[in-house]
């Protein structure tokens, strides 16, 4: 016998002894990461099997068993499968139903129909400390009330490792999408401590595309040393922007783009990271590519900058990309990073109209009008706050 049979055959058996029995790694769809099918466009379920080169039915199959998801059920119609290695890719389509997105039998797959011309996405991030867990349920409830398209959680979700919060923030997440609100999100520089529990409940793609109506909003990972950006992440970028297929592009990422500079107001309680490999490069980019807006949270303060690294504090209406960062929404300490007010814990919401973003500031009492950086309070529509708002001013 041959001297590299034995070594090959010991190889073998011991990649087969690890990979039975078969399992399988959902990758795309995920919490946070929905797929959206639109009339004519359909999308793609990603995963990973233990072995490779096994029969895509088996694979299908274990999908099934271990994830409760069936690319040729549920109302879905698989159009093509692509298999490299241990990877799979299943292309699936449904058929279209009303106006707006709704959720298929599998959670995180939606098909989208007729899109309404005006409608809402909102913005949050930087969640509450250990011990407050229940302090997100009310903003869960807000949403529920607003109902906007979409809600965008730009990283710091998870200031704890214990899987006991990841569980809470599943529940909470769960309750947006069984109302038919999707949720996309991306990691901040809190989920590193607990990165292989986020990995686990939010999978493992940190950047991604969601394509939501108009919109491709575009979700980047800019890491826990707040310059992070890989090589790999820029250029996946701006691949995307280059095949937006007509689509709007929105941007979130955790930290913001441009550092305090000569507008820092103290040392902003230790905050203030900021973008710095791939910076000129990133601004330019969105520029170019005339990216109307891109959102960030981290110093758990409002605040908008140009794309001269400016803070724009004046007015909301200036020409380019608007460089956004959003208060805290959690029970976290408010900061003051540069000159303008603290203000309060709260969100962002974001107008559409057609497609093209007219508003993302909202007006605050005693705040000149149009806001020019201020995010929405939390309990500005919280549930029974509109009757109470009209008792209050009725004659």
């Amino acid at each position: 016998m041959k001297r590299w049979i034995l070594p090959w055959f010991l190889a073998l058996a011991a990649l087969v002894a690890v990979g039975l029995p078969l399992k399988v790694r959902l990758d795309t769809p995920r919490l946070g990461q929905p797929v959206v099918i639109a009339e004519g466009h359909p999308a793609w379920v990603e995963c990973r099997a233990s072995l490779p080169w096994v029969p895509a039915r088996w694979v299908k199959q274990a999908l099934k068993t271990q994830w409760g998801l069936d690319v040729e059920g549920q109302g879905l119609r698989l159009l093509r499968t692509e298999r490299h290695g241990n990877r799979y890719r299943f292309q699936i389509t449904a058929q279209a139903p009303g106006p707006g997105v709704h959720r298929t039998a599998f959670d995180g797959i939606w098909v989208q129909g007729p899109w309404p011309s005006h409608f809402q996405v909102v913005q949050a991030g930087d969640f509450h400390w250990p011990g407050q867990e229940d302090t997100l349920a009310p903003f869960i409830d807000e949403m529920l009330v607003l109902r906007p398209a979409a809600v965008l959680f730009s990283g710091d979700m998870a200031y704890d490792p214990d899987p006991r919060w990841f569980e809470m923030l599943f529940r909470q997440f769960h309750r947006l999408e069984a109302a038919g609100i999707p949720v996309i999100s991306c990691p901040g520089n809190h989920e590193r401590k607990g990165w292989s529990q986020y990995l686990r409940t939010f999978g493992p793609h940190t950047f991604h595309r969601v394509d939501l109506g108009p919109l491709a909003i575009l979700s980047l990972d800019s890491a826990h040393g707040r310059d992070q950006f890989t090589p790999s992440q820029f250029q996946w970028l701006k691949a995307q922007l280059d095949d937006l297929g007509g689509r709007t592009p929105i941007l979130q990422m955790h930290h913001p783009t441009f550092d305090p500079g000569a507008y820092k107001q103290g040392n902003g309680d230790g905050s203030g990271g900021s973008l710095e490999t791939y910076r000129a490069a990133f601004v330019k980019l969105c520029e170019t590519r005339r990216v109307p807006i891109i959102l960030s949270g981290h110093w758990h303060q409002d605040v908008v900058f140009d794309s001269q690294g400016r803070l724009r504090d004046d007015t909301p209406d200036f020409p380019g990309p608007k460089f956004v960062t959003t208060t805290a929404l959690g029970d976290a300490d408010l900061r003051q990073v540069v000159r303008w007010e603290r203000g309060a814990f709260g969100y962002r919401i974001l107008e559409f109209e057609g497609g093209r973003m007219v508003r993302y500031t909202h007006d605050r009492a005693g705040l000149p009008k149009p806001a020019p950086i201020a995010s929405t309070p939390l309990g500005t529509h919280a549930p029974g706050q509109a009757s109470v708002k009209a008792k209050e001013v009725a004659p």
